[in-house]
C-alpha cells in the first residue's frame, strides 16, 4: 500500500515536471510571436508615410505577420493586425475572416470593435450589429462597441434604437466625441443625418489597431 502511494505520487511529481516546460515554451512562442508582430507593425507605419501608402511594405508586413502566426497559431494581435492589412489593401473578405478568427482566439471587447468595423466597412450592417452586441456582452461598458452598435443600426434605419446607442456610449465615455458627432447628425445637426461617421477616417500615418 506504502508503494502504491509513494508511485502515485511519484507520477504525479513527474507530470508536473512534464506540465511546467510545455507552459514556458507556449510563453516563449507567444513573446517570439509578439515581436515579429511588433515588427510587422512598424511596416505598417512607415507604409503609412507615403502618399499613396506603400503596399509594398503592407505586403511585408502581412509576411511578417504570417511568420507571427506560426511561431504562435493562437496570437489574436497577428489576425488583428493582418485584418488591418486586408482592409488597407481593400480585400473586404480576408479581412473579415482574419478579425473572426481573432475574435474566435479571444473574444475581447477590442476585438469585437475591429470586426463589427469591417462589416461596416463593406456594408454588412446586419453582421456589424451582431459583432457589437456580441462585444457588448463581453465588454460591457466599453463606450466604442456601443458607437459600433449605433452606426450599425443606423444604416439599418433603426433611428430610435441607434441614438440609445450613441446616449450610452456618451454616459460610459462623454469624450468619445465620434459618438457626440454621429449623434448631433442623426439629431438634425448642421451636417445632417448623411454625415454619420461610419468608420475611422483613413490618416496619411496609418497605424495598425
Amino acid at each position: 500500500m506504502i508503494l502504491v502511494s509513494m508511485l502515485a505520487v511519484a507520477i504525479a511529481a513527474l507530470g508536473i515536471l512534464v506540465l511546467a516546460p510545455s507552459s514556458y515554451a507556449a510563453e516563449a512562442n507567444r513573446a517570439a510571436s509578439d515581436a515579429v508582430v511588433a515588427e510587422a507593425e512598424a511596416l505598417i507605419t512607415e507604409a503609412g508615410k507615403s502618399d499613396p501608402v506603400d503596399t509594398r511594405l503592407i505586403h511585408k508586413a502581412m509576411d511578417k505577420l504570417k511568420e507571427a502566426m506560426r511561431i504562435d497559431p493562437r496570437n489574436d494581435s497577428a489576425y488583428v493586425d493582418l485584418g488591418f492589412c486586408y482592409g488597407v489593401l481593400r480585400d473586404g473578405p480576408s479581412a473579415i475572416d482574419a478579425y473572426r478568427t481573432a475574435t474566435d482566439l479571444n473574444p475581447s471587447g477590442s476585438n469585437f470593435i475591429e470586426l463589427a468595423d469591417v462589416y461596416l466597412r463593406v456594408g454588412d450592417s446586419e453582421d456589424a450589429l451582431l459583432a457589437a452586441n456580441a462585444g457588448i456582452i463581453k465588454d460591457p461598458h466599453n463606450a466604442r462597441l456601443y458607437n459600433a452598435k449605433g452606426m450599425a443600426l443606423n444604416d439599418l434605419q433603426r433611428f430610435a434604437e441607434a441614438e440609445e446607442a450613441w446616449e450610452k456610449a456618451l454616459q460610459l465615455n462623454p469624450n468619445l466625441r465620434v459618438a457626440q458627432a454621429n449623434l448631433d447628425a442623426l439629431n438634425g445637426g448642421s451636417t445632417g443625418r448623411g454625415s454619420i461617421i461610419k468608420h475611422r477616417t483613413q490618416q496619411q500615418s496609418l497605424t495598425p489597431p
